[in-house]
């Protein structure tokens, strides 16, 4: 009888445990919590003042509206056009198109420069974009710059912005196709042309 009565309180043990117990959080569910709880107190604990003390419109509401609109498109539809082809050809080439790529991504300002003539002559392609430039799969090295050159290139303006560009990339000796603007593009023709225009004489390691 004793004994029945020690195995009952026992199991009532057992059971008291097993129902008043918190489960165990797994390695992941404890980051997880920690993480967060990080993100809270880091944001608890942003000193709103110091931000206005360091720039006095960090937190003001400017209404954006007034200065900028959202663009639709990323591209033109006749740069689209030739993208949809040259998308093609690249992967033939084991090659990645970027589109829309600014200059300073392509060319720097050397550094030895003071801080002055580094200035202007950034700001002479700070604002400037090559429409496509193709890239090594493996390492995103740079292999060839493309320009399409549809009817806006022939605005005085633009005219002007070319031949820089023209310039600029032959004084560096880097690699620029020029392609014109067609209702069709034929996909080994342009591959034979930018086979023919990557000349891997630039870039130095």
């Amino acid at each position: 009888m004793i004994a029945l009565i020690i195995l009952l309180v026992i199991v009532l043990f057992l059971i008291f445990i097993l129902t008043h117990s918190e489960p165990k959080q797994s390695k992941y569910a404890r980051n997880i919590h920690n993480i967060n709880n990080i993100d809270e107190n880091y944001y608890k604990n942003i000193n709103t003042e110091k931000i206005k003390e360091i720039s006095p419109t960090a937190t003001s509401s400017i209404e954006y509206k007034k200065y900028y609109r959202p663009k639709r498109y990323v591209i033109t539809i006749n740069e689209l056009n030739f993208y949809n082809v040259l998308s093609e050809v690249v992967q033939d080439l084991n090659l990645v198109v970027f589109s829309q790529v600014s200059l300073y991504n392509i060319i720097e300002t050397r550094p030895e420069l003071d801080f002055k003539t580094k200035t202007t002559y950034f700001n002479k392609i700070s604002a400037k974009t090559i429409d496509f430039v193709l890239v090594d799969k493996k390492d995103c090295r740079i292999k060839l710059c493309i320009e399409l050159d549809d009817s806006t290139h022939r605005q005085e303006k633009r005219i002007k912005r070319d031949c820089f560009i023209n310039e600029l990339f032959k004084s560096l000796e880097i690699d620029l196709l020029r392609y014109p603007v067609y209702k069709t593009y034929y996909k080994e023709t342009l591959k034979k042309r930018i086979q023919e225009n990557i000349k891997e004489h630039y870039y130095i390691d």
